[in-house]
């Protein structure tokens, strides 16, 4: 089995946190498993695509030091996009 990432590590927590009955639709523990590697790998790539845009929207001399400011920023638009997803009834006041 494949390792996932910081990103995939926090959307199964996520989902097993707020989404449970979402996790469960998912079918069996190995095509859970399928899901958040396939999520992993689809978030790394968006945060780096998402990274170049946001960078390319800068003048060339500020883009070195705002690599960092501008990663996280991606980060979040991406989370938002992709893992912060609406949380079920009941579990609003659960905490990760």
């Amino acid at each position: 089995m494949t390792q996932l990432s910081r990103h995939g590590q926090t959307a199964r927590e996520y989902w097993e946190t707020y989404r449970p009955q979402a996790l469960e639709s998912l079918g069996s523990p190995e095509q859970q498993d399928a899901y958040f590697r396939e999520l992993d790998l689809r978030v790394t790539e968006r945060i780096g695509q998402v990274t170049t845009e946001l960078l390319q929207k800068l003048p060339v001399e500020q883009r070195a030091a705002a690599r960092r400011a501008t990663r996280s920023r991606a980060e979040e638009l991406v989370y938002a996009e992709e893992i912060w997803l609406e949380k079920e009834p009941g579990t609003e006041h659960r905490e990760m």
